[in-house]
C-alpha cells in the first residue's frame, strides 16, 4: 500500500486528532474540490449565480468511487 494512503483498519486505530496532525492540509469540500479541477482542466467553473458549473460535486464524487480522488469525510458513497 502506498505511503499516502492508510488502510481503514489503521485509521479507525488513530484517534482524529492524530489523523488532522498527519494530514499536510485539511480536507476540502466536494464543492471546492470541483472548482480546483475544473480550473486544473482550463474551464473555470462561472462565478455568476445561476449558471450552470463546469465541474460539479456530482462528478468529484464519480472520480472519488473510481479510486482517481481521495475521499475523507462522512460523505456517503454514491
Amino acid at each position: 500500500m502506498a505511503s499516502s494512503r492508510w488502510s481503514r483498519a489503521a485509521v479507525k486505530a488513530m484517534g482524529a486528532d492524530a489523523i488532522r496532525a498527519a494530514m499536510p492540509c485539511p480536507p476540502i469540500s466536494g464543492a471546492v474540490a470541483a472548482d480546483r479541477s475544473a480550473d486544473a482542466l482550463g474551464i473555470p467553473d462561472p462565478t455568476t449565480f445561476g449558471e450552470r458549473a463546469n465541474v460539479t460535486a456530482f462528478a468529484v464524487r464519480w472520480f472519488v468511487n473510481r479510486g482517481l480522488l481521495t475521499g475523507s469525510g462522512n460523505a456517503q458513497p454514491g
